[in-house]
């Protein structure tokens, strides 16, 4: 079932009342608006899709630099390095180990013990849930466009 959502095409006209606003009054105060201007609900979804879904997003420097909304750069589990030295025990969970007494050092600490955090768990739902590569699903989530998905509907 899809459910649509109206985003700036003024369906109805309304009178200033109880529960409703002036449509005409809001046009006229918010005449540069491109919300009340010809823009159609179909023109800013694909909006949103390019520049929010689909971007490239740099924010100046200020925190991240450029973020890429796909996340283009979700790793491969098969890739990430394992062991001590601040590294994660797996590709799942952190190492536990202490760097040492008197330590704070990440480069300090030892593998974890063999197997740690090795085992993803399966999940109760339907769906490859932890057993799906990073990589593998953002590249098919990012391929989603609005409107695929469905309410009420996982896939």
């Amino acid at each position: 079932m899809a459910v649509q959502q109206g985003l700036v095409e003024v369906t109805r006209e309304t009178d200033q009342g109880l529960g409703t606003s002036a449509t005409t009054r809001l046009r006229s105060i918010y005449s540069g608006s491109p919300l009340l201007s010809d823009l159609s609900d179909a023109e800013r979804r694909e909006w949103f899709q390019t520049n929010v879904l689909d971007a490239v997003i740099n924010d100046g420097g200020h925190t991240f630099g450029q973020f890429n909304t796909s996340y283009s750069d979700s790793p491969n589990i098969n890739d990430v390095e394992t062991g001590g030295a601040g590294a994660p025990a797996s590709p799942h969970v952190p190492n536990p180990v202490s760097p040492g007494a008197g330590s704070v050092n990440p480069s300090d600490q030892t593998a974890a013990p063999e197997n740690f955090g090795t085992v993803r768990s399966d999940v109760p739902f339907t769906g490859p849930g932890s057993q799906l590569d990073p990589s593998v699903s953002s590249e098919a989530i990012s391929a989603q466009r609005l409107g695929d998905l469905n309410l009420g509907s996982s896939s």
